[in-house]
This record gives C-alpha cells, structure tokens and sequence, in this order.
C-alpha cells in the first residue's frame, strides 16, 4: 500500500503519528519517517503493521521461519541448534510430507520417554 494512503487513512481516523506507532507497536520516529517520506522503501513487515493498526488489512500468517527471523510481532531469535533442528523439520516436511513429519515426531516422543524411564 502506498504510504500516501496510510496517511490519507490515519487523517481521516483522526489519529496523531503517536497513536498510529502505539497501535502499530512501532516506534514513533520510525512511523514519522515513514509517513513524511524520509524512507523511501520500508520494510514489508513494517508496512503490514501500519496497514493492520488502521484496519486496512487483516493480522497475516507467519510462518515458523518468519517467526524464526523476527518478522511482524514474533521477534524471537533462535540458537544455532534451534535453526538446524528448523531446517531439519523443513527438509523432513518437503521430502516426506506432514504425516512422514507426524510420524518421526512421534518416535521421537516416545524414544524420549524411553529414555526418561531409563535414568
């Protein structure tokens, strides 16, 4: 969406650059360089946000690696194990498909709780 929209649209909410950024979640330097034209090419995610804190457009589905990488409201920033285990699940679900995943999760769960029993 264009910015002059998001503008047009926080003008016509009666909302102040302070109140979009606090509903956005963004800070207010942030959305002030983004409505005034000081950043030419935001970032997608940022955009999104805006877009959803006006109600021009619905919360989207994050995928796991999205999630993995901070976009939108999942900043969560993985280990390096946490990754390859990411990958693996990605390699496993495109060779195999869910039920080939479903089915090593679940040996997986039960050889751990073999393995609890054990100690």
């Amino acid at each position: 969406m264009e910015v002059e929209k998001l503008n047009d649209e926080r003008k016509r909410q009666k909302l102040s650059v302070a109140e979009l950024a606090v509903k956005a979640g963004l800070a207010q330097s942030t959305v002030e360089k983004i409505l005034f034209g000081v950043v030419k090419n935001p970032r997608n995610d940022t955009m999104q946000a805006l877009e959803r804190a006006l109600g021009l457009s619905k919360e989207p589905e994050w995928t796991d690696e999205e999630k993995a990488q901070g976009v939108g409201s999942h900043s969560v920033k993985l280990s390096a194990d946490e990754w390859e285990w990411l990958e693996l699940r990605s390699e496993l679900l495109e060779a195999g498909g869910q039920e080939y995943l479903d089915t090593i999760t679940t040996l997986l769960q039960k050889s751990a709780e073999i393995s609890k029993k054990k100690k």
